[in-house]
């Protein structure tokens, strides 16, 4: 009995000190994301367009923005003939489509020196569309300014 204490004994250290170490999985180093926001840039390009509005119709001006930013779209002046200065009129900021606008912000409004449309806008082809609200008995010759990055 003696003996076989002594194998079992000798069999255990030996496959002690035989068997594999436990295997662990490899550690992902650990990173920390860090989300920054870029600042929309300022305008600092203004174009002016002069343009008709028809009757029931709409004119539009199309522009590139390049960086990041703030475009801003101002209805300075609206007249002509049996078209009084304060009539309302759409005035929007969207993208080209075709031989149109399609605006994602819009506002009814009279003319004025106050901006009346503004987004920031990813770089990209955009445009600012003026439109006949219903209120136009003759065609309005509209004076708009656009000011982006």
């Amino acid at each position: 009995m003696r003996i076989v204490h002594l194998i079992a004994c000798g069999l255990t250290v030996t496959l002690a000190a035989c068997s594999e170490p436990e295997l662990t999985s490899p550690t992902s180093p650990t990173t920390t994301a860090t989300t920054t926001t870029a600042a929309a840039a300022a305008p600092t390009v203004t174009d002016t367009f002069n343009a008709t509005v028809p009757v029931g119709g709409y004119t539009f001006y199309s522009f590139t923005v390049t960086v990041y930013g703030t475009v801003n779209v101002t209805l300075n002046t609206v007249q002509g003939q049996f078209v009084p200065a304060t009539v309302m009129l759409g005035v929007g900021l969207g993208t080209p489509s075709a031989e149109d606008c399609v605006t994602s912000a819009s506002v009814t409004t009279a003319a004025g020196s106050a901006v009346h449309v503004t987004q920031t806008l990813n770089p990209g082809v955009y445009c600012a569309r003026v439109h006949d609200i219903g209120n136009l008995f003759a065609p309005a010759s509209v004076n708009v300014t656009v000011a982006y990055p």
